[in-house]
């Protein structure tokens, strides 16, 4: 994925961040449950404000048309007609088998199964897409469970929650104890070159299942200051990242340095604070993990999201293209994958897990 942020909108795009004092789509009654022909002047998150009373919850109306959306959802195409969904709408219960998923405390080998079986590693603390605290133990895991459950063939699987991220890709699935880890966003191999040791190492390394879930990267500035309106006008600053985050989708705008400086705060929180009393000058950090930490630091005032500038990152499973297995295994997952989607199984299990996790977050 590679994509520059527009400079200008055009007869039929068009650009609009948080900041806009009215939109089209506020002069008209949005319902849920209905189809929305975008005009000019819309953004996600202005329909998303509409509907839902809050425009972070943008992130459900992309994930329902990503397809039609594309890689930058802040910007949308005038004519596009976009589902609305409900959040409050029944969805149907999870049919993820529970049994398949278990708790391991420790990342020494392990003896081999006594059966064949397509075995899974799982990472935790990342409510809510990964996490034995969730429900199904997160989004992402009850995804590929229900694959896997309803894969063709009917294989034997399990999914082990080691919470041990450092040693996923590094012994676990390069040595073949496991098959596929989850969940992993996928760099640019296009311009592999030019990407950090870590992301090189994932793209000459690893097979890449079909996308679990398209996460939104946000760039978030000062209230009060200018806005960025390209990367290159990031270029000089200071960007908060947090220690132990990816940096692959910076590099790919040239987002390193010496065009800025990099600031590794240790968490989230760090670097928004350090946002609001001028230690960095942007912040950048999906947006839903943003959005619950300005909400909680009680910054909804003095931070601004950027919203031409998100980016998509895409999410997946992954496994060790020295696996002897892993054509076969990438089939099976894929192909059911794939299904869920056409079924509307997917999204369903998308919708639910970010309803209550915005639920929880609300309460």
């Amino acid at each position: 994925m590679s994509f520059t942020a527009p400079q200008t909108a055009s007869a039929c795009l068009v650009a609009i961040g948080l900041s806009a004092m009215a939109s089209t789509a506020q002069a008209q009654a949005i319902e849920c449950g209905s189809t929305y022909t975008v005009r000019s002047g819309d953004s996600l998150s202005q329909i998303a404000s509409d509907v839902y009373g809050s425009s972070s919850d943008f992130q459900i109306i992309y994930s329902a048309n990503s397809a039609v959306i594309g890689s930058n959802p802040g910007i949308i195409s005038i004519g596009a007609e976009l589902k609305i969904p409900c959040l409050d709408d029944e969805v149907a219960a999870s049919t993820a088998n529970a049994a398949a998923i278990t708790e391991i405390q420790t990342t020494e080998q392990m003896s081999a199964p006594t059966v064949e079986m397509i075995r899974v590693v799982a990472g935790g603390n990342w409510a809510p897409f990964l996490s034995e605290e969730q429900a199904q133990g997160g989004m992402l895991t009850e995804i590929v469970n229900v694959a896997l459950e309803n894969a063709e063939g009917s294989p034997d699987y399990r999914i082990d929650f080691i919470n041990d991220w450092g040693a996923h890709l590094q012994p676990l699935i390069s040595d073949h104890r496991y098959d596929f880890s989850l969940a992993w966003f996928q760099p640019n191999c296009d311009i592999v070159d030019r990407l950090s040791d870590d992301s090189k190492f994932r793209c000459n390394n690893l097979l890449w299942s079909e996308t679990l879930f398209e996460q939104i990267l946000g760039y978030y500035t000062r209230s009060g200051e200018p806005a960025p309106t390209s990367y290159e006008d990031m270029f000089g600053k200071t960007i908060c990242r947090p220690a132990g985050y990816s940096t692959f989708m910076l590099e790919e705008h040239d987002l390193v340095e010496p065009n800025v400086k990099m600031a590794r705060d240790d968490t989230p929180q760090g670097c928004f604070n350090g946002l609001a009393d001028g230690s960095y000058d942007v912040v950048a950090l999906a947006v839903d993990t943003a959005d619950g930490v300005i909400t909680s630091e009680g910054l909804g005032d003095q931070v601004v999201y950027n919203e031409p500038l998100s980016q998509v990152l895409t999410v997946h499973a992954v496994i060790s293209n020295t696996n002897p297995n892993a054509e076969a295994y990438l089939e099976t997952l894929n192909d059911s994958l794939l299904d869920m989607k056409l079924k509307g199984q997917w999204f369903g299990i998308v919708r639910r897990h970010l309803t209550e996790f915005r639920a929880a977050n609300q309460s």
